[in-house]
């Protein structure tokens, strides 16, 4: 569940509202306290001069009673203060006095005493020092007063406390103290404090119920505008929105409604034109078919009697014919492929294969060029079968494409190739020596005809297709495919397929990252970032900025194989530095395996062969 502060953020509505109530909630706050204290203070000021008036009365009362009082003796003079107490006592009851006590002055010297007197005990111990202090600094009949919290069954009420000094027959100077309750007015502060929080939170509830009303009204066309331009971002593009009025609203409405038309017309537009030029690479790759097909008999026919041709010049114009119309033929295949796939007619045929054997085939495949190159092959593979539900065809066109990349590139250096295997992903990864590739150049490798040195010579030929296939046949299989490179270090490309495709061999699954990194483990630390991942959605992910991280080997060697001209596979896990690489060598055919090509007629017609299966 979300916090409020989350929810805040996600909606405009709840954001005022949470204002709205922290606002209110302090503005309350602040009332309840300033008139809460205006009332007690008007309040306690009115009381306290009502009792400091009943309080004179009493006290000028009592004192001249004691000046008329006949005393002769000190129990006449206990007698006639008792009496005085009493009758204070009795009558100022309706006036809010609850006790009365009677002290002697602290600087009177007469010989004449009587006991200290109160009505109530635990009244009189609410007299404090510094009160009787102000009695003995004051004049005589002036009156203080203090307030004090009396003691109740309830707990503490409370009170005020008035002292007036009188002068008692024989006895002398004395205080006497009256001691009033202010429960009453304590009383109506309470109701109008309650009375004010009650109408404060009443108020915070309407306000709160009025502006979520105010803004679902408000944000009801914002958030019709949302979902309308959320549909019309998935491809809806007839969404609109409906017109009322001349306000801000309205405004918006007709404006997103402009931009809406706007852009159906621009991607109609674009539609067209794409359909008309993939219409126009498919029907031109199919209308040269035929006369290809016319050139390549008629140079087959030539090169077989290419024996009785002695012109050194006419026999090179013969070899380079023969291999230009391969070339030839092997953009016509990938044009026709690009445009099956733009078209979205491509069909996985879904097999059960061995991805170690299907990597041994391609090799076979591609021996010849890997002789011609001068690099190594090595080869790390599990010791079991990785088997995944794949378009072997189209698999085998992916690891072509990315081994004859890797020779093209590699300048004699070794080549690596890792098989792994996880839950429910497989991934191979080639890895060259060789030039490398920049940042700027793995982000654009996938791109169509894009070639990052257009002036480096190309020794196998190729189109500038044959990763853009690639790309396109991994995401098929809703797999990815990733290249790493840095200039100087040789590239990396790591491809990685679900075990399982989907229902109908639609695309599958598998959990990221999978069982293989695409950053091999001598990389230099500085360039372990920046790989570029392509999704099966056909997103491609923005690279990281780059940042120096420690560089990590295993501990544990992989298994690998240095396959040598006899055939015969040793385990090692790379060469040690310094150490010498021998050049041109490739796995023999093991039992069942189709034999390696050593000719060009052999990888020509094999060529042609795969073609007709894509």
């Amino acid at each position: 569940m979300p916090s409020p502060l989350q929810a805040a953020r996600r909606s405009l509505g709840t954001s005022m509202v949470l204002f709205a109530t922290v606002a209110g909630v302090v503005l309350i706050a602040i009332l309840l306290v300033a008139v809460t204290v205006t009332i007690r203070n008007d309040v306690f000021t009115e009381r306290r001069a009502a009792i400091l008036g009943d309080a004179h009365q009493r006290t000028t009362a009592a004192q001249a009673a004691f000046d008329t009082a006949v005393v002769e003796t000190t129990d006449d003079l206990t007698i006639a203060a008792q009496a005085q107490l009493s009758t204070i006592n009795d009558s100022f009851a309706g006036a809010g006095g609850v006790g009365v006590s009677l002290r002697r002055a602290e600087d009177e010297t007469s010989t004449t005493v009587i006991n200290d007197l109160a009505t109530d005990a635990d009244l009189a111990a609410l007299v404090t020092d510094e009160l009787v202090a102000q009695l003995g600094a004051g004049r005589l009949g002036a009156q203080y007063s203090q307030s004090v919290g009396i003691p109740d069954d309830d707990g503490i009420e409370p009170g005020l406390v008035v002292g007036s000094r009188v002068n008692l027959p024989l006895a002398g100077k004395y205080d006497l103290f009256l001691v009033y309750t202010l429960a009453p007015e304590q009383h109506v502060i309470d109701l109008a404090t309650r009375a004010i929080i009650i109408a404060g939170a009443g108020f915070l509830l309407m306000l709160i119920i009025g502006l979520w009303a105010l803004t679902s009204r408000v944000l009801m066309p914002i958030r019709r505008a949302s979902l309308a331009a959320q549909r019309l971002a998935a491809g809806h593009l007839n969404e609109r929105l409906p017109v009322s009025g001349e306000n801000e609203i309205a405004t918006l409405s007709r404006s997103f409604n402009n931009m809406a038309d706007s852009l159906e017309a621009q991607i109609q537009a674009w539609e067209n034109l794409s359909k008309v030029e993939k219409l126009f690479v498919s029907d031109v790759s199919h209308e040269l078919r035929t006369p290809l097909a016319s050139i390549r008999l008629a140079a087959e026919q030539i090169w077989q009697a290419r024996e009785e041709i002695h012109d050194p010049f006419a026999a090179r114009s013969l070899e380079i014919l023969i291999r230009e119309i391969d070339r030839f033929e092997q953009m016509l295949s990938d044009l026709l492929e690009i445009s099956r796939i733009d078209s979205g007619r491509v069909q996985l045929r879904a097999a059960e294969a061995d991805i170690t054997s299907t990597l041994r085939s391609v090799l076979d495949l591609v021996a010849v060029h890997v002789e011609a190159s001068g690099s190594q092959i090595r080869l790390h593979v599990p010791d079991t079968p990785v088997v995944a539900e794949v378009d072997v065809a189209r698999v085998e066109r992916i690891l072509r494409n990315l081994i004859v990349n890797a020779l093209e590139h590699a300048e004699g250096s070794p080549i690596d190739i890792t098989v792994a295997a996880g839950a429910d992903a497989v991934a191979v990864r080639v890895r060259d020596h060789g030039v490398g590739m920049s940042p700027d150049v793995v982000k654009k490798v996938f791109d169509r005809f894009y070639r990052a040195d257009p002036s480096r010579k190309r020794t196998l030929g190729g189109t500038g297709l044959g990763l853009s296939i690639s790309l396109e046949d991994a995401v098929l299989h809703g797999g990815t495919l990733t290249a790493w490179g840095w200039p100087a270090d040789g590239a990396s490309f790591l491809l990685t397929l679900p075990r399982r495709l989907g229902p109908g061999a639609t695309a599958g699954t598998f959990t990221k990252p999978g069982p293989l990194n695409v950053v091999p483990d001598d990389a230099p630390p500085v360039s372990r970032v920046g790989a570029r991942t392509v999704e099966s959605e056909g997103e491609q992910a923005v690279p990281p900025p780059l940042t120096p991280s420690p560089a990590s080997r295993r501990s544990d060697v992989d298994r690998g194989e240095v396959l040598g001209q006899d055939g015969a596979a040793s385990d090692m896990a790379g060469p040690a530095p310094g150490e010498s690489v021998p050049s041109g060598r490739l796995s023999a055919p093991g039992a069942g395996q189709m034999p390696t090509a050593h000719t060009p007629e052999d990888v020509s017609g094999r060529s042609r062969q795969e073609d007709g299966h894509r």
